[in-house]
């Protein structure tokens, strides 16, 4: 699944973490596994003290995992939804093998309504019908001991296509000027038992069989082709061909009006790109991504792509980025869809890094199944690092391996938190799952799969990966089975190394020290609080000195080790070309703290431009998170920011800006009265390109330019830079009059919308009021949330009310709402905050947004709040808001009270 999980319901842990400032979630955009199969006798691991053969159906309440004795092998499924009435009726007829003494049948359901009289196992009634709502069971008892084999389970059920984007819902989209439904399923982690009775776990996989009775004139898809159809006036029926054995969460269904773009793989898959009736060509990108992504997979994997189909298709109410359901892959639009005019350049590579996510899935995740969402991260994170792999070989003029330090930067952001996790999580109750659907699963999951390939060289991991999709294909496996054949395939201690950043949360800062020839290294586990941790790790170590083709590589499997030099980093006393850094090109998951000299000399290495720009991006965001954490000064982080003025690439400038941002918020705190100057500071750092590359596209100009430009004028008009706001003011003007203008392509108008709302108030609305036309006229998804993520982004309080209230109106989907919170000044935050202590029980059953404090007296009132409002889902999330508020707020602290921070300012901003 791509990242954005933003559903009702699923949504709690996003809503959290955005509106207290938390940088938390992944997701995918897509978006994003066990021994043997069950058809070849799986073993499961039973409910800890669940008795099969007598007691009662409570002993199954509360349970982790649904017990072991009786599991699906087949499912024949069929399903009558009505779009009109938004309800959908259904049977089912499952294949169970029982393979211990029991009377009970424990399986997975919820808001669905099952038919008692329709229950059946072979020509048994059960005589017990038990419902446990909070934990999605349903249990049938019999009279007597079932007998052992297979039988065959049938019961009848009717449900909701109901509004909160998860189980079997319904979406809604215009057509011929009329607003019609589709119904869309959406099923991971634990939501099919919302559309059927199912025994709904990964490690449970059957075959599927799929009928549906649909409207005559509407398509109907499923993962599979189509067998047969047959028609009765308005009503045919529609066979799917049966599945192979797959998890009830990988099930796919949508029912509604669509066109098409067609493609074929090199050795004949068909692939289609679904959309609304009219937006097939937007389709076309997203179509050359997937055909491509399934023609590298199948050479990457050594293996054919299991189905003999793939559908992608766009749906209007979506609450992921995406999911990649077995052959038919469901997208939110702006994840899917690009047009050449109305699209931006960020767009396209989101486009295709969520394709690519969904599409390495379909080896990854759903060939090749985690046993138990323990084991997530084996989704997640390979496919957001596949996803990289494949965007690289289609498009390696994007420089993407260098973008992907974004994930890790955002991954050891959020693991340096006391309320991080592992990347292994234990799940004890289904209500678990939706909190580990975050940075770390799907970043720091792919950050570490990056290490390990760095360690183990690319040929070498390849020919392992796919040596492991063919001993684990059509099955499950846990996080040891893969390290099992990793290490028998390269020889290297594998489990060990990786068991280490799999088992603990967190990671370790590498405090390095110059004596003499050699560098002393030591490990100590970083959190951004300024405690040390416990942790201990073996850190793949890549150090290179005075120039990168003096490269060395280790394990440091102890507290403290050193690394011989010798003289080849240079000559330590005449200066010039001595300098060393750890870490080469942010391989490794960890931060480095170097001593003065080290230090010194790695700020020379940049100002004369001997560092690649990955090590660019790795040492800036060592020195925030330092500075943080308030193991080195604000005042060097400015220093070092400052060596970065003649910068010119995206990927560089994109973390530059990440930390600009960050400073000006805090210093506004902190510091009032030199927050202007510090900003000054920071516009003549990011000045310099902007003014190279201007508002205007130039004939020619590569893609990585195209997308500076915007987040360049994006950040000064943010620092309050008045001769960009005025620009984009007058170009948004002319635009108003002329939406084909080319003054306002789609790469620069978040920053002509930015810059009119710098001047909004109630008495001055009129470029408010324009920027709410545009959202209601616009058909472009990418336009409408650009809109949304600025409309609250304004100093007068009764037009961010207005703003946030638009959440309660159907002129905002569910999925979209969040964009409203994103975009919130510091001067609102007390306003926003008292509004969603007002409107908490509508918000919590809804959405999400982003409110950043920076006082232990907000962080009490927060966690006084929220002592009577825990829901399931969203504990963790809380405990992460709550920290990184109280990190906030000692940073602040810290920068208060920092000697010589003033005059700093005054010498960086005189100087040329």
């Amino acid at each position: 699944m791509a990242p954005s999980r933003a559903a009702a319901g699923a949504v709690l842990p996003v809503v959290v973490a955005l509106l207290l400032g938390v940088v938390a979630a992944a997701a995918a955009t897509g978006g994003a596994r066990k021994m043997a199969s069950h058809g070849e006798g799986a073993n499961l691991k039973a409910s800890p003290g669940a008795p099969a053969a007598g007691g009662s159906a409570d002993q199954f309440r509360g349970k982790a995992r649904l017990p072991s004795f009786a599991a699906p092998r087949r499912y024949e499924l069929f399903l009558r939804p009505d779009l009109v009435a938004c309800t959908f009726s259904g049977s089912v007829a499952i294949s169970v093998a029982v393979s211990a003494p029991t009377r009970f049948l424990v399986l997975n359901a919820l808001d669905l309504s099952v038919n008692r009289a329709s229950i059946r196992f072979q020509a048994l009634e059960p005589t017990e019908v038990v419902f446990f709502k909070d934990d999605g069971l349903l249990v049938l008892g019999f009279a007597k001991q079932l007998p052992l084999g297979e039988g065959l389970l049938k019961m009848d059920f009717n449900g909701t296509l109901n509004d909160q984007m998860r189980g079997f819902y319904r979406s809604k989209y215009q057509y011929k000027g009329k607003e019609r439904n589709m119904a869309v399923t959406q099923f991971e982690s634990v939501d099919a038992r919302r559309c059927f009775p199912c025994w709904d776990e990964p490690a449970f996989k059957a075959k599927f069989k799929l009928t549906l009775e649909v409207p005559s004139e509407l398509v109907a898809l499923s993962n599979m082709p189509v067998a047969n159809a047959t028609f009765a006036g308005p009503i045919k029926t529609v066979r799917y061909q049966e599945s192979p054995p797959m998890s009830t969460y990988l099930v796919a269904i949508v029912v509604g009006l669509f066109e098409y773009v067609e493609g074929m793989t090199t050795k004949g898959t068909r692939v289609r790109v679904y959309t609304q009736i009219g937006k097939s060509n937007q389709g076309k990108f997203a179509l050359d991504v997937g055909v491509k992504s399934l023609n590298l997979y199948k050479d990457y994997f050594d293996t054919p792509y299991p189905l003999p189909k793939l559908d992608m298709i766009a749906i209007p109410d979506f609450a992921a980025g995406a999911m990649e359901n077995y052959g038919l892959v469901t997208y939110r639009e702006v994840a899917l869809l690009f047009d050449d005019k109305s699209s931006s350049a960020s767009s396209k590579q989101s486009v295709a890094i969520t394709v690519a996510h969904e599409l390495a899935h379909q080896w990854f995740g759903n060939l090749v199944t985690m046993e138990w969402w323990t084991h997530l991260w084996l989704n997640e994170g390979f496919a957001t690092w596949m996803s990289h792999l494949a965007v690289d070989s289609f498009f390696p003029q994007w420089n993407i391996w260098t973008q992907f330090l974004d994930s890790t930067t955002t991954a050891l952001r959020l693991d340096s938190l006391e309320a991080s996790h592992p990347i292994e999580v234990e799940i004890h109750h289904a209500s678990e799952v939706d909190q580990i659907f975050d940075a770390i699963s799907y970043d720091k999951g792919a950050s570490v799969i990056r290490m390990l390939q760095s360690y183990l060289g690319a040929e070498r991991f390849q020919k392992a990966m796919a040596s492991y999709m063919k001993k684990y294909a059509y099955s499950n496996a846990k996080t040891e089975d893969l390290w099992a054949v990793l290490e028998k395939e390269t020889g290297e201690p594998v489990k060990d190394l990786m068991t280490t950043w799999t088992k603990q949360k967190g990671y370790p800062v590498i405090n390095a020290k110059i004596k003499g020839n050699d560098i002393e290294i030591e490990q100590a586990q970083f959190l951004l609080d300024g405690s040390s941790g416990s942790g201990m790790w073996i850190v793949p170590i890549t150090s290179g000195c005075g120039a990168y083709d003096t490269q060395k590589k280790f394990l440091l499997k102890l507290k403290r080790d050193k690394l011989v030099t010798g003289s080849q980093c240079g000559d330590r006393k005449k200066g010039g070309n001595f300098w060393t850094k750890l870490n080469i090109n942010g391989t490794g998951f960890y931060r480095v703290k170097y001593d003065d000299e080290l230090a010194a000399a790695l700020q020379n290495a940049l100002e004369t431009k001997k560092l690649s720009l990955m090590d660019k991006i790795g040492i800036v965001d060592d020195l925030y998170a330092l500075s943080i954490a308030r193991q080195q000064t604000f005042a060097s982080l400015l220093r070092l920011l400052y060596g970065y003025r003649g910068e010119a690439d995206y990927s560089v400038l994109s973390h530059i800006n990440t930390v600009t941002a960050s400073i000006a918020k805090v210093s506004a705190d902190a510091i009032p009265a030199l927050a202007g100057d510090i900003k000054q500071l920071l516009i003549k750092i990011l000045l310099s390109p902007e003014e190279k590359l201007g508002w205007d596209p130039k004939k020619g100009e590569s893609h990585l330019d195209v997308m500076l430009r915007p987040l360049l004028l994006t950040a000064l008009v943010q620092l309050g830079h008045g001769k960009t706001i005025n620009e984009g003011v007058r170009r948004f003007n002319i635009f108003t009059r002329d939406r084909s203008t080319s003054l306002l392509p789609p790469d620069t108008r978040k920053a002509a919308y930015l810059s009119v709302m710098q001047n909004v108030s109630s008495s001055n609305r009129s470029g408010y009021d324009a920027l709410r036309k545009i959202y209601k006229e616009s058909a472009e998804g990418e336009e409408r949330l650009q809109v949304l993520g600025i409309l609250s982004s304004c100093r007068d309080k009764s037009i961010v009310l207005e703003s946030l209230n638009l959440i309660f109106t159907n002129e905002v989907r569910n999925q979209d709402a969040s964009m409203l919170l994103r975009g919130i000044q510091p001067e609102a935050r007390e306003i926003s905050w008292n509004w969603l202590k007002e409107n908490w029980e509508r918000i919590s059953r809804t959405f999400s947004g982003s409110l950043e404090f920076t006082s232990n007296e907000k962080a009490a009132e927060i966690s006084k709040f929220f002592a009577t409002r825990t829901k399931p889902g969203f504990e963790r999330t809380l405990k992460q808001s709550l920290e990184s508020v109280r990190i906030s707020a000692r940073w602040a602290e810290g920068i208060r009270s920092e000697p010589g921070l003033a005059q700093t300012v005054r010498e960086l901003l005189a100087k040329p």
